[in-house]
């Protein structure tokens, strides 16, 4: 896809810019989106759908895209039961998009949903209410979004409906005036988000914003001015990350297995 502008009313309901799904070798470049559900939405389809076909969206190349209105301008998920493998973003612009990036999965997707060797870089962002966003615990349909077994922040079994989100790396980013929350990673307990790389990433807050939720997920509180959010984490690194006008800790973090780097100014 090359040199495309697609064009919705921001509050238009379901209106993706544009959905891949079990595609390989992709190739997005040059394009404006702006739209009233998520700009772009990699997919593998349900558990049904991957059981049978084990076709996962891989080899995924996007750049030099400009998303003005959405719910998320990058999403994965959250139909990705057959898995997303080799993403890689860079030299984009998001700008007023309720997510940058957002990574959107929960139990009943499957094992093989697993997502991995996903890398943005070289990235703007203006006005966004989350840059990034990884949700182990994403709601949306009352069929299978909001059930005890999908909510629940219980330890369950690990089993055939379980996801496993594996490599994430953010480098060279800049994101301005955001709302709720600059970083929101919230894995589930029995399978944590494998390992999360931020690099020359800069985010800066509103000077006083209003409460929102930075992710759809049942039973959590909105935020405002929150800087990085773990949880269920097995490796976090840190290397030159900068968080300017958050309030209170500029990390929350609850069951992470290692975590290394540092903040500006402030060592972990």
């Amino acid at each position: 896809m090359l040199d495309l502008t697609v064009l919705a009313d921001k509050h238009s309901p379901n209106t993706d810019g544009c959905d891949p799904e079990s595609c390989d070798d992709v190739r997005i470049l040059g394009v404006r989106f702006s739209v009233g559900d998520d700009c772009i939405a990699i997919k593998s389809g349900k558990l049904a759908m991957a059981q049978k076909f084990h076709t996962p969206s891989s080899h995924i190349t996007i750049r030099n895209w400009l998303m003005n209105d959405g719910h998320g301008a990058v999403v994965l998920g959250s139909e990705m039961g057959a898995g997303i493998k080799n993403l890689n973003v860079s030299y984009c612009i998001f700008e007023n998009t309720d997510r940058g990036v957002r990574v959107k999965t929960r139990r009943g997707r499957g094992k093989l949903a697993v997502v991995d060797g996903v890398t943005f870089h070289h990235i703007v962002m203006k006005n966004v209410l989350t840059p990034l966003v990884i949700n182990m615990f994403y709601n949306c349909d009352p069929l299978d979004g909001k059930t005890w077994y999908v909510w629940t922040k219980e330890k369950l079994p690990v089993d055939e409906r379980t996801p496993y989100l594996g490599k994430f790396v953010f480098c060279d980013m800049v994101c301005e005036d955001a709302s709720a929350c600059g970083g929101f990673f919230y894995g589930l307990p029995e399978a944590p988000i494998a390992s999360i790389t931020l690099q020359n990433v800069s985010i800066s807050f509103k000077e006083n914003p209003e409460l929102k939720k930075p992710a759809m997920m049942s039973y959590l509180q909105p935020m405002k001015q929150k800087g990085l959010y773990l949880k269920n984490v097995d490796e976090v690194i840190l290397k030159n990350v900068q968080i300017n006008n958050f309030r209170g800790s500029p990390i929350t973090r609850s069951n992470i297995g290692k975590i290394t780097g540092r903040l500006a100014k402030e060592v972990l």
